[in-house]
């Protein structure tokens, strides 16, 4: 009995032994040590930016032929139109679910730099993209097409970031019509000649008179001529019944209507000093459907 008792006890005092060395305390804290602190574990990941680029509404615009405009402008020297690219508008959505500041815009060469940046979380972007950015694709499908791809970058503030492309198809009316099933271009043959009486060093002086000889009736709002002399900078003229540019347009032929048509025509003036008095002078009249941004007429005569 005695033995037992001793065994009990001997037993018992090994458990509370061993209990006091391992650190078995149950939920009490070990304190820090000096020049350590508690480390608490982050287990949250950061999440990219999500972005969209909204199809429906970019398909859409490109239905209602919103979505690009031709980026023209005109060789000041021969009139001929130059195509310098598409001028874009882009819709995007963007959000960044840990609440973080994001960088946002467009890619217009697709180098992973933002060229356009935006501010607003959802909305359109009006993109001028340079033809540099384009590629032609008339030899693949019908002319006056071209196609490109930018994309739309959302960075957030701890560099986490996405992308999205955008495919955009560009068209150009004045390509399509020039020789392909787009379009029912009506050619103009307009015929130039010395106006009557010589140039002096007044500044009214008729310096030739160009004729339509074929084509279809045009209104003269959809029209602009030019005139270049002796090859300095083209000329804005003013239409019948119009002031303002550097020389006039005096319609003769049927002038009751408000168009131009075969058999009529005008004598360019001067408004402006352009050929002076003992001069013979090379005129060059340029003439533009501004509607479809087109030259239809290109001709010259010496007025002398």
């Amino acid at each position: 009995m005695q033995l037992t008792r001793t065994l009990n006890v001997i037993t018992m005092a090994c458990l509370l032994f061993l209990t006091g060395c391992f650190g078995i305390t149950g939920d009490t804290i070990t304190p820090e040590a000096d020049g350590q602190s508690t480390t608490t574990e982050n287990n949250s990941t950061n999440h990219a930016p999500f972005i969209d680029t909204s199809s429906l509404l970019n398909t859409l615009m490109y239905m209602e032929d919103e979505i690009t405009q031709t980026n023209i402008s005109f060789d000041p020297f021969t009139g001929d139109e130059i195509l310098n690219g598409f001028n874009v508008s882009l819709h995007h959505a963007a959000i960044d679910i840990d609440g973080d500041a994001m960088s946002m815009g467009w890619d217009q060469d697709l180098d992973g730099n933002i060229d356009v940046a935006v501010t607003v979380s959802s909305g359109f972007t009006e993109l001028s993209i340079d033809i540099s950015q384009w590629t032609n694709v008339s030899g693949l499908i019908e002319s006056g097409y071209y196609h490109t791809m930018v994309a739309f970058i959302a960075i957030d503030e701890h560099g986490a970031g996405n992308a999205e492309f955008v495919e955009i198809w560009g068209y150009y009316e004045a390509e399509a019509e020039n020789g392909s099933v787009f379009g029912d271009l009506t050619l103009y043959v307009m015929d130039a000649e010395d106006a009557s009486g010589s140039p002096s060093d007044g500044i009214d002086d008729n310096l030739v008179r160009v004729t339509m000889t074929q084509g279809s009736d045009i209104n003269w709002a959809a029209i602009s001529v030019k005139v270049s002399v002796n090859n300095e900078a083209p000329v804005t003229c003013n239409n019948p019944g119009e002031t303002g540019g550097g020389c006039d347009l005096v319609e003769f032929g049927n002038t009751a209507d408000q168009v131009w048509s075969v058999g009529d025509g005008v004598t360019v003036k001067e408004a402006s000093a352009m050929c002076e008095a003992g001069e013979t002078c090379s005129v060059t009249v340029i003439i533009t459907d501004t509607q479809r941004g087109v030259t239809i007429d290109e001709s010259s005569a010496v007025a002398e």
